[in-house]
C-alpha cells in the first residue's frame, strides 16, 4: 500500500510503500501523479535501484529530456541520465574549482531545471547513489512557488499576470558570480527562451515562475526587468517556503519544474564521494536533447 506523509507545512510529500524494483503499475503511476499535484515535490523512500529501474520509473510520466550529446560522451551511468555530485566521467572525485570558474556553482541559486531550454519540462527525478554524511554538506533545498504566489499582495499578482520572463543560462550564471567567457558560451550555445511569470497547475492553482535562470521580463529594459524578477525571487525564497532535504542512499526526490525551485548546498570537502543521477521528464514530445530540439525548431 502506498501512503504519503507531508514533511513541510506547505508542501513536500514522502511517498512510502512504492517498490521501484517491481514492474510499474497504474496504481503506482496514479499515486505518484496525485502526490505530485498536491505537494509539488516528493521523496520516494526506496533502497538502491539500478539506472534501468530509475529510467523505467521516470518514463511512466512522460518522455525524457536527454543529456546534451546523448550517447556520444563517456559515462559511468546510463546515457539517458544527467550526472550530479562531485565525480568525473571515470567515477573519480573532481578537484574543487574556484567559485567564479565553477559552472555548477550557479546551481546553489534556486532554479528550475531546463527553464533555459524550449523543451516542455515537467519533472526532475534525482537519485542518491552515493551520499556523504550530513556534516559534509550536499543537502538540497526546495521552495514551493504555489504557496509563494498565494502570499503575494493582490497588486503584485495583477502586475505580473500576463508578463513573460526571459530565461538565459549564461546571464543567470553571470548574475550568480561566474566569470562567463566566450569560450564557455561557445561550448553550450543556449539563446534565451521565454516562459510566463505566472503558471497554473492542472487544478488551476497558480505559481510565480522565477528562479536563477530567469533574468528579465519581455518588454522591459534590462535593469527594470531584472529588478522585478529579483524582487520576486527574494519573495519566493523566504525561509517559510523552503524545505531542506538530507539525502540518504536510494532516495529519489521528484520535483515539478513548473511549480517548485531547488538549490544545491555545497559539499564542503573532497573527502567523500557524492554520486547523484537525474532523469528529466518532459510534458510531451519525443525523447531528445535540447540542442536537437532547437535544431528542429530552427529548421
Amino acid at each position: 500500500m502506498i501512503t504519503v506523509n507531508q514533511l513541510h507545512p506547505l508542501f513536500f510529500g514522502e511517498i512510502v510503500g512504492a517498490d521501484l524494483t517491481a514492474e510499474p503499475t497504474e496504481t503506482l503511476r496514479d499515486a505518484v501523479e496525485d502526490a505530485m499535484e498536491r505537494y509539488g515535490v516528493c521523496v520516494v523512500r526506496q533502497g538502491p535501484i539500478t539506472d534501468a529501474q530509475h529510467l523505467r520509473f521516470a518514463r511512466l510520466f512522460g518522455p525524457l529530456e536527454l543529456p546534451p550529446g546523448y550517447g556520444t560522451r563517456p559515462s559511468r551511468m546510463a546515457p539517458e541520465l544527467f550526472p550530479a555530485g562531485n565525480l568525473d566521467a571515470e567515477g573519480k572525485i573532481r578537484p574543487r574549482a574556484p567559485a567564479n570558474r565553477d559552472v555548477a556553482k550557479g546551481a546553489e541559486r534556486f532554479h528550475a531545471d531546463s527553464s533555459f531550454n524550449p523543451l516542455p519540462s515537467k519533472w526532475s527525478m534525482l537519485r542518491g547513489v552515493e551520499c556523504p554524511p550530513p556534516e559534509a554538506g550536499g543537502d538540497t533545498l526546495f521552495v514551493d512557488l504555489r504557496s509563494a504566489y498565494d502570499d503575494l499582495p493582490e497588486e503584485t499578482r495583477a502586475r505580473i499576470e500576463g508578463l513573460v520572463g526571459i530565461h538565459d543560462f549564461w546571464r543567470g550564471r553571470a548574475y550568480a558570480g561566474l566569470a562567463v567567457t566566450d569560450e564557455m558560451r561557445a561550448t553550450m550555445p543556449m539563446p534565451p527562451v521565454h516562459h510566463p511569470l505566472v503558471r497554473a497547475s492542472a487544478s488551476g492553482r497558480k505559481a510565480v515562475f522565477v528562479g536563477g535562470h530567469c533574468v528579465g521580463v519581455v518588454g522591459m529594459d534590462e535593469a527594470e526587468g531584472h529588478a522585478l524578477v529579483e524582487t520576486l525571487y527574494d519573495h519566493v525564497t523566504q525561509p517559510k517556503y523552503v524545505h531542506r532535504h538530507h539525502w540518504t542512499t536510494g532516495d529519489i526526490v521528484i520535483w515539478d519544474n513548473r511549480f517548485a525551485l531547488h538549490a544545491a548546498t555545497p559539499l564542503e570537502t573532497d573527502e567523500y564521494r557524492r554520486d547523484m543521477r537525474r532523469a528529466t521528464v518532459n510534458e510531451s514530445g519525443e525523447e531528445m536533447d535540447a540542442y536537437e530540439y532547437r535544431r528542429r525548431l530552427d529548421a
